[in-house]
């Protein structure tokens, strides 16, 4: 990898060096052996960046998260909407334990809100999560067993048994879920150009599904009267994360930053954004998460 790509670079970008080297592969179909074998290694690098990334967040679920959980109880109330580019399950199980939020409905799409309950606030994944994957053909062995409105891999992921469990749901399951052995990663990749969808052999898959979490979290935002940007760089090539905070935030709305040393560059990358919907756009209590957290009860 040294050799192929620039390491200095941030991971993100890296990332898009090694998209954009495999794009022209796939379009072109090289038939020589060297551009065949150089198309092989960096697909393969790809899809095993994309199953590693999962497996290093898993990795850490033994871990306390100690102020999700301060979070969780403080500051969201019914109604409220997390919206989160990150992959673990850590801010999932803390909302849930703290009865702020149900599976059932709670990721922006229904798994079986009847028996599970309806999410008092709503938590959208909106690069996916490490407990989202594709299941390809419903968990059927042959294409003939199942259904062709459902493409490859159905209108939505599917959650294992065992992704319940982690969130202490200990009778529930996933009635999409069929324990097919063939998988595959959920996320989007952290990639400068983010694709929405899959590309498989029957078209683009998931864009629907995609475009459904996108819009409802929009929603969430347009009516939201306090906005919260916790972490957020707000980068100029995350295009449609930007467009989301341009288009949709309430005029109404009171926006607070907490970004760490990059707090100033936020707020005025926002204003630039909103334009003059709003002017009250400020630094939260405190800049670094883990000094916001203990002032939520006096936000």
């Amino acid at each position: 990898m040294n050799a192929e790509f620039d390491l200095s670079k941030s991971f993100e970008l890296v990332l898009t060096d090694l998209d954009d080297r495999i794009e022209p592969l796939l379009k072109e179909r090289p038939t020589t052996p060297e551009g065949i074998r150089e198309k092989v290694m960096l697909v393969y690098v790809r899809v095993a960046v994309k199953t590693m990334i999962p497996l290093y967040f898993n990795s850490l679920r033994s871990q306390p998260a100690e102020l999700y959980r301060v979070f969780a109880d403080r500051m969201l109330a019914r109604g409220d909407a997390v919206i989160t580019f990150n992959y673990d399950l850590a801010l999932d199980r803390e909302m849930k334990r703290a009865g702020k939020w149900s599976i059932g409905n709670g990721y922006g799409f229904e798994i079986d809100s009847v028996s599970l309950g309806d999410s008092p606030c709503k938590l959208f994944k909106l690069h996916g999560s490490t407990n989202w994957r594709g299941e390809l053909f419903q968990g059927s062995v042959g294409f003939g067993q199942t259904s062709w409105a459902n493409l490859s891999l159905g209108r939505r992921p599917i959650i294992d048994s065992s992704e319940f469990q982690f969130l202490e749901y200990d009778e529930a399951s996933d009635p999409q879920s069929h324990n097919g052995r063939a998988r595959i990663e959920s996320i989007i990749m952290p990639t400068a150009n983010k694709k929405f969808f899959n590309e498989t052999s029957l078209g683009r898959e998931w864009e629907d599904f995609w475009d459904s979490l996108w819009l409802q979290a929009g929603e969430s935002l347009n009516t939201s009267t306090e906005v919260y940007l916790v972490g957020y760089s707000v980068p100029e090539y995350d295009s449609r994360a930007r467009d989301l905070l341009a288009k949709k935030i309430s005029r109404n709305a009171a926006v607070r930053v907490c970004s760490r040393n990059g707090t100033p560059g936020v707020i005025e990358s926002v204003r630039k954004l909103i334009h003059l919907r709003t002017t009250d756009i400020q630094p939260a209590r405190a800049t670094t998460f883990e000094g916001w957290v203990p002032t939520l009860s006096q936000e």
